[in-house]
């Protein structure tokens, strides 16, 4: 039983960081060995520091028990607690970029960057220093930071004028991992 008042079941997630069960425990019948998605390994752990992933947010609701006593004046209803409950507090599982315990890139956040790197190299039209204030940026537009809009903008002014399959390769990675406020920034989404 846990005890705290708000805590996380334990998730599992592919590789390639689709979710595959957001309570291993109390859906131990949904869990995975293999995504059944993509084929990727499926973990429930940070592969660097072990801490389990964070799934369903639940909290431990009391469970009272009461009697009826006469009491001089009237009657009296006298309560305990006789347990607890974990009860469900959100549906939704958002699959994390980064550990909570950590801060290292879960390996789907690995691929992602890794990705973007790779297709970033094949814009022949940038100058090398472009390309490494782009790979540089790219943390900052697939999550948000204090810096994410003034990357967007980077990106924005780097990659205007510029054409060609790598550039529409990227521009396409960029409308799948990048959070839609920055879409607008970077001109691929109206407002």
């Amino acid at each position: 039983m846990n005890t705290s008042n708000h805590f996380f079941k334990t998730a599992q997630v592919c590789q390639n960081g689709h979710l595959r069960n957001s309570d291993t425990s109390t859906h131990a019948a949904k869990n995975e060995i293999f995504c059944s998605i993509c084929g990727a390994e499926v973990i429930s752990a940070c592969p660097h520091c072990g801490s389990q992933l964070r799934g369903a947010y639940y909290m431990n609701k009391p469970i009272y028990s009461g009697t009826m006593c006469n009491v001089l004046e009237g009657r009296k209803l006298s309560s305990h607690i006789s347990g607890y409950k974990d009860v469900k507090i959100s549906n939704t599982v958002d699959v994390p970029a980064y550990c909570h315990n950590c801060g290292k890139p879960y390996p789907w956040t690995e691929a992602t960057l890794q990705t973007a790197e790779h297709i970033i190299d094949m814009l022949d039209d940038l100058t090398e220093d472009q390309k490494k204030q782009l790979v540089d940026f790219i943390p900052d537009i697939i999550v948000e930071t204090p810096q994410s809009r003034y990357a967007a903008l980077v990106y924005a002014k780097f990659l205007d004028g510029l054409q060609g399959l790598a550039v529409d390769c990227f521009k396409d990675w960029l409308k799948k991992n990048v959070f839609p406020t920055l879409l607008v920034l970077l001109n691929m989404q109206k407002q």
